[in-house]
């Protein structure tokens, strides 16, 4: 991948740049989703896609809620009547975020680093959460040789140790309860890598292999743990490319496009609604993961 298609990428929307240096329903009662054709024509639609019985009422923690896909899978399941915990570091990002979702439910904001394992320890006490979602994370592109140990431990610990730490907290009440779902928002360089994604690509690969094996340890419990691997998303952070480096990543996708924060949200969505859905990764990147 080069690099300036891997600079771009590394711009998630849901993530801060560093400086350069649910249980399960009876088949009986159940209300089955959609087609796919259902999603793929709700662009501009802010009516729910799931059947609200599927989410309606379950309690969600969101991490990373302040911007970006974050902030997309909140007002999404806030629409499908499920009352959102918002969690991340700039208070009035989040509460601007809260002010934005459907009103009905007692929507909640959290201000708190999510790598400080202190934070997950006052967490502790969320004793009711149906659904976790993992979107929060920190980027850096530089050559890891170039790369100082602050900055690497940084990534390292707000990637994937604060995703582990909220999985152990979160996930221990999910197992009392006897059912929940996990969501970890990855990343496209998780699987694949990159020149100067070093530090990055393993934190989020380390996301990948935690979720995998959750899930078997998890599964017999009924909690669930899925991911979504996003390739380029279209946000704030994406409008900031040069049209050079903007052409050469639409050329190198299949789609010939970015993905839209709704395709990522719907696709939480799903995860969370689909009782069955255990150990998915979803790569969502149009194809880019192909070539």
């Amino acid at each position: 991948m080069q690099q300036p298609l891997l600079r771009a990428l590394l711009r998630s929307p849901s993530h801060s740049r560093l400086p350069r240096s649910p249980q399960s329903v009876p088949i009986s009662k159940r209300h089955f989703l959609p087609s796919a054709s259902t999603f793929l024509n709700r662009q501009t639609s802010h009516q729910p896609t799931v059947p609200q019985l599927l989410l309606k009422g379950k309690s969600c923690i969101i991490t990373g809620a302040s911007r970006g896909i974050g902030a997309e899978i909140a007002r999404r399941f806030a629409r499908e009547g499920v009352r959102c915990i918002l969690i991340g570091r700039n208070e009035k990002l989040l509460l601007g975020v809260k002010d934005e979702l459907e009103t009905g439910n007692e929507h909640r904001v959290i201000v708190g680093d999510v790598g400080d394992v202190e934070f997950w320890g006052r967490m502790k006490k969320e004793k009711k959460v149906d659904i976790l979602v993992n979107a929060a994370g920190v980027t850096h592109y530089s050559p890891l040789f170039v790369t100082s140990p602050s900055l690497l431990e940084e990534v390292i610990r707000t990637n994937l140790m604060g995703t582990t730490m909220a999985c152990r907290t979160v996930g221990k009440n999910m197992m009392a309860l006897k059912g929940g779902c996990i969501i970890n928002v990855a990343s496209l360089l998780g699987l694949k890598g990159g020149k100067g994604s070093a530090a990055y690509a393993a934190s989020k690969a380390g996301v990948i292999g935690l979720s995998r094996a959750l899930a078997a340890e998890l599964g017999e419990k009924n909690v669930r743990v899925n991911v979504i691997a996003p390739g380029y998303i279209e946000t704030d952070m994406t409008e900031t490319m040069t049209p050079e480096a903007r052409s050469e990543a639409l050329n190198a996708i299949p789609l010939k496009r970015f993905g839209q924060p709704s395709e990522i949200a719907d696709a939480a969505a799903f995860l969370a609604a689909n009782t069955y859905a255990n150990n998915c990764v979803l790569n969502l990147d149009g194809g880019l993961s192909a070539i």
